[in-house]
C-alpha cells in the first residue's frame, strides 16, 4: 500500500464506525480509507476509549451539578443570614464558665 495523507476526523469517526458495524469487513474497510490493520484498530480502540471517557465525564458532571446545587443552597442560605440583624448576647453564669445566652429583640 502506498502512503496516503493523514485522515481527517470525519474519515476517522466514519472508519471506527464501519468497523462497529461490521457490514463490509475489515479488508475492505482498509483499501476503502488505504490504511493497515494496526492504525484501523488504533482508531477504532481510540474512538472507543474516547466514549468511555465520555460516560465516566457524564457521571462525573452530575455529582458536580449535584455539588453546585448544594452549595448555591448553602450561598442561599447566608445570604438571608446576613440580612438578619445579628443578635444580641448578654453573659449568664457565675463567673468561671460563662455561658451565652441570645437575647431576643422585641419589636417596638
Amino acid at each position: 500500500m502506498r502512503a496516503r495523507e493523514k485522515l481527517t476526523l470525519e474519515e476517522k469517526f466514519a472508519l471506527a464506525m464501519e468497523l462497529l458495524k461490521r457490514e463490509r469487513s475489515l479488508d475492505e474497510i482498509r483499501s476503502h480509507y488505504r490504511v493497515s490493520h494496526t492504525t484501523a484498530y488504533k482508531i477504532r480502540n481510540t474512538f472507543l476509549e474516547g466514549g468511555r471517557a465520555a460516560l465516566s465525564r457524564e457521571r462525573d458532571n452530575k455529582h458536580a451539578h449535584d455539588l453546585e446545587a448544594r452549595v448555591s443552597a448553602l450561598e442561599g442560605f447566608l445570604v438571608g443570614a446576613l440580612r438578619k440583624p445579628p443578635e444580641r448576647v448578654r453573659a449568664v453564669g457565675d463567673g468561671n464558665g460563662r455561658a451565652r445566652v441570645p437575647v431576643r429583640r422585641v419589636a417596638k
